[in-house]
């Protein structure tokens, strides 16, 4: 009969997969975070500074003279 495997087997196993996979890359989940924080914070500015040329060009400018 062949070998049955347990959820002690699997648990193991998984164990020994997830720890490899922490030793790996340390800390990803800060880097992902840090890195959609930057790419969020380049987004705003660039559209900031769209939205003011945008302005400037549809502004109107009046000129008042003293007679």
């Amino acid at each position: 009969m062949a070998n049955q495997i347990t959820k002690e087997d699997l648990a193991k196993n998984l164990g020994e997969i997830l720890g490899e996979a922490e030793t790996r890359i340390p800390g990803g989940k800060n880097s992902l975070v840090a890195g959609a924080a930057l790419l969020g914070l380049a987004a705003l500015t660039i559209t900031y500074f769209l939205g003011r040329r945008i302005g400037r060009l549809k502004s109107t400018t009046v000129e008042i003279r003293r007679i």
